[in-house]
């Protein structure tokens, strides 16, 4: 693939094509609770340009889903010299788990979270995304859920140790089919279960706004168990504001019920407008009080 110029890669990312350090300071404050998923934004333009393109933006923080990527020669070395020359700090990405919900795949599960171990040090990240609860043919549920939570339970020592969070992120059932846990519920039980500081809830409102609704009663009940946030509205998983939710309120609520962490922005951009996705984060950001 022929490199692009950062002048090009401003232009087909939307952005136009001046010095990083040219972002507006009011919008990089506005931007701060945020942090910019480097998979579903600026995808017009291979992921090594994406970074550059977030920090132009105004973020300073930015997620991602695995760090190791063979196609884009991308391991924690390099996304760390990535992150770094542009300012930017990694909130938490989603190394590839094994299915555990499978007792058989927890040793697998042992060894993918040392690696984690090592690429979250190498990237200055205290967060992980785990998913790994896919169906299991021939098992029961009640036998799943015991190997999923079992599984928690083997890592969590590792995690307490390195001071790396895990976040078992619940999907839904509308168009993740397949996956064991769906919405709040099992996942928060299963947190409480495991009643680890270094296990909790990556509690995407794109999913439980599909799953469960009833948005902020159920946050405000399960806040204990959550360790960070994503958003996206619904229908289409765009930014808030092109769909049903009422995100003002949303964000407000969250604030309330005590989480202060960082909000992932894992959305695609409506009609991959990045810079109207940003304006429209900035004054989600104002209207809610973040800031």
């Amino acid at each position: 693939m022929t490199h692009l110029t950062r002048r090009a890669a401003f232009a087909m990312a939307g952005l136009a094509a001046t010095p990083i350090a040219a972002a507006v300071p009011d919008r990089k404050i506005a931007l701060r609770p945020f942090a910019c998923n480097l998979d579903t934004w600026f995808t017009e333009v291979p992921f090594a340009d994406r970074f550059a393109l977030a920090a132009r933006a105004g973020f300073t923080q930015v997620e991602f889903w695995p760090v190791r990527r063979k196609d884009d020669k991308m391991d924690a070395a390099r996304a760390r010299a990535l992150l770094d020359a542009n300012g930017l700090v990694l909130t938490q990405y989603a190394p590839t788990a094994p299915n555990f919900s499978d007792p058989a795949n927890h040793p697998a599960l042992v060894a993918m979270i040392k690696e984690a171990i090592v690429d979250s040090a190498t990237l200055g990240c205290k967060a992980i995304t785990l998913v790994g609860h896919h169906l299991v043919d021939g098992l029961s549920r009640e036998a799943m859920l015991s190997g999923y939570t079992a599984g928690l339970m083997r890592i969590a020592p590792l995690l307490e140790a390195a001071g790396l969070m895990a976040l078992v992120e619940p999907f839904n059932t509308v168009n993740h089919i397949g996956h064991l846990l769906n919405g709040s519920r099992p996942a928060t039980g299963i947190v409480r279960a495991v009643n680890s500081p270094m296990v909790k809830i990556q509690w995407d409102f794109y999913h439980m706004q599909l799953e469960d609704g009833d948005l902020i009663e159920k946050f405000t009940a399960g806040v204990d168990t959550v360790g960070y946030v994503q958003l996206g509205d619904v229908p289409g998983r765009y930014q808030p504001g092109t769909g049903e939710v009422n995100h003002v309120n949303l964000l407000k609520a969250i604030r309330a019920a005590g989480y202060k962490g960082p909000m992932g922005l894992e959305y695609f951009p409506l009609d991959k407008d990045n810079e109207r996705a940003v304006r429209e984060a900035v004054s989600l950001s104002q209207a809610s009080g973040l800031v």
